[in-house]
């Protein structure tokens, strides 16, 4: 559709039932708030710049549309025909207006664009609106039909006689309605009804994440438990990876073909290249080069490059650290603020000490050097290309390329010290 029509998002509704400070609509669905998963069906049926009507009283939702749309504030929340009257002449047309709830976010493009098609191959139509006939329609607006099957009205389920036969089917939130009849129409609403509000987050975050995983799977990737597994659809992962029992990919999360990614994975931001592997561990805001190892309950933090075939046992964190190509950073080390070299072995137990109190430091680690295990790393420091670091080592000074620093203190046996330890406690 090249042009399509004015597209009208009402996004102005308290939602009281929900018993949250947060607007409805900036409730979260696939890491996203609710508001921008419509508005991006939106703009995908219309060039035009879409309408969001907003409560005043809620700032942060306009934060959360940013320059995405053009923003009418409705003054007094007197329901959604008001708000749509409240559009500016300016923003006003003769043409076909699609307008959508706010609290719809699982509503695909290609649904829209038939919505907006069928409305214009029925010349001379006033509206067209979208309903659905679905398993629990609790809560929902109903659609009243005449004996020939025209709508006649929608009636919220609080506003139903307690005699009447009540339909099941639903009105799902979509409308497009022909210019020139709406703005005149919308003069002669009535607020003769009881208004009711109704929360589908729940729902919709299961449907939606099951859609992102079905995609997933149709790309080549494996999804082992469905059910336990949360993937954002911002996410992307390469072709005949695996992603293994409750697992979370999350943000802008991008992983590369041949993966395996936990199980009890967390991954936020997470930018991961081919083959890479990934145990029940959290990463966030890292990149990770081809074939990189992440052994199970690391922390990778944010600012962290580990690049390709590094590998990183258990209980390992790196935070604010470059980390170069086939290096190995063992279990229970911590790599704080540095910049470590290829092919390092940093043995079990290690770690940098960032932190003097008043600033952070880095330490710098060359290509090649060996840091024994348990080793006390005092930034600001620079291990030299190819340096050791002898076992059990508090290093504060530079070490010179090929030197080996020892620091720590000379071993001293006692003689019949056990004997004598026992005797004194018998």
């Amino acid at each position: 559709m090249a042009d399509g029509p004015l597209a009208v998002i009402l996004a102005a509704g308290q939602g009281k039932r929900m018993q949250s400070a947060t607007p409805k609509v900036l409730h979260p669905l696939g890491g996203r708030p609710l508001i921008l998963h419509i508005l991006d069906a939106a703009r995908a049926v219309t060039s035009a710049r879409p309408v969001v009507v907003i409560n005043p009283g809620q700032p942060q939702v306009r934060s959360a549309l940013g320059d995405r749309a053009n923003v009418v504030e409705q003054e007094q929340p007197l329901g959604t025909g008001d708000a749509l009257r409240g559009l500016p002449d300016a923003m006003q047309t003769d043409g076909p207006v699609l307008v959508l709830s706010g609290d719809v976010p699982l509503i695909r493009p290609d649904t829209l664009r038939r919505l907006a098609a069928s409305h214009t191959a029925a010349e001379g139509r006033a509206c067209t609106l979208l309903s659905a006939v679905p398993e629990d329609p609790s809560g929902m607006g109903r659609v009243i039909r005449d004996e020939q099957g025209r709508v006649l009205r929608i009636v919220e389920e609080g506003d139903l006689p307690g005699d009447a036969v009540i339909p099941l089917e639903c009105n799902v939130g979509a409308y497009v309605f022909d210019g020139k009849a709406l703005w005149p129409a919308l003069d002669r609403l009535s607020a003769d009804n009881a208004q009711r509000e109704y929360y589908l987050t729940s729902a919709a975050e299961t449907v939606l994440r099951r859609r992102t995983l079905d995609a997933l799977m149709l790309g080549g990737v494996t999804v082992e438990d469905p059910a336990t597994t949360f993937v954002d659809p911002g996410v992307a992962v390469g072709p005949d990876s695996v992603i293994r029992p409750m697992s979370v990919l999350r943000g802008a999360t991008t992983i590369g073909a041949g993966c395996v990614i936990g199980p009890m994975a967390w991954l936020q931001d997470v930018r991961g290249g081919d083959r890479i592997r990934i145990g029940s561990s959290q990463l966030e805001d890292c990149v990770l080069g081809d074939d990189v190892q992440v052994g199970p309950y690391c922390r990778v933090r944010p600012n962290t490059v580990l690049g390709s075939r590094v590998e990183l046992g258990t209980h390992a964190e790196v935070k604010n650290s470059t980390v170069g190509a086939g290096t190995r950073i063992s279990h229970f080390s911590c790599v704080l603020d540095g910049d470590v070299g290829r092919d390092v072995n940093i043995g079990a137990g290690t770690v940098t000490c960032n932190f003097d109190g008043r600033a952070k430091h880095r330490t710098t680690i060359g290509d090649r050097v060996f840091v024994g295990t348990n080793s006390t790393l005092v930034a600001p420091l620079r291990l030299g290309e190819g340096a050791y670091i002898g076992a059990g080592s508090f290093v504060d000074m530079d070490v010179p390329a090929g030197a080996l620093a020892v620091g720590r203190s000379r071993q001293r046996n006692v003689e019949g010290w056990a004997a004598r330890r026992g005797a004194v406690r018998a």
